[in-house]
């Protein structure tokens, strides 16, 4: 008598626990794997194991150079104004033309301006003569 009342609260323990779990599986079927999918430690909340290689910061994907279409400079000349991609990102093409006119076209007797914040000067690479540059930005002014 014992023994069967033993295997009765087993077989009603294993229906609460299969109630409680939402199992469908009658109560002489293997439950072992609920046990499993509801541990607290593969369940889906979990907070992600960080690891020092985690955490470090991927470096800023390459920006490409945008042409941003020509502007004539005081003598007449043409120069193709270049909106640089750089770590920091990219101007915008209408700013990049704005300020590049500007630089291009005003008569200074120096070759360092100030424009809208925007620092231009000329440079010695003969592919790009001058540039102006603002919180990491950079407008290449090319030689056409």
């Amino acid at each position: 008598m014992k023994l069967t009342n033993i295997g009765i609260v087993a077989a009603t323990a294993l229906a609460v626990i299969a109630g409680a779990t939402g199992c469908s599986k009658a109560a002489t079927e293997d439950h072992s794997v609920h046990a499993i999918a509801t541990s607290p430690a593969t369940s889906a909340t979990a907070a992600p194991i960080r690891t020092a290689e985690a955490s470090k910061q991927a470096p800023a994907p390459a920006v490409a150079d945008v042409d941003c279409g020509p502007v004539t400079d005081a003598g007449g000349g043409t120069r193709t104004v270049i909106a640089v991609g750089t770590p920091a990102g990219r101007v915008g093409c209408t700013e990049a033309i704005n300020v590049a006119t500007t630089y291009a076209t005003t008569v200074s007797n120096t070759d360092t301006q100030t424009i809208d914040g925007w620092q231009c000067s000329a440079q010695p690479d003969p592919a790009t003569p001058s540039s102006c540059t603002k919180d990491g930005l950079i407008i290449g002014l090319r030689a056409s």
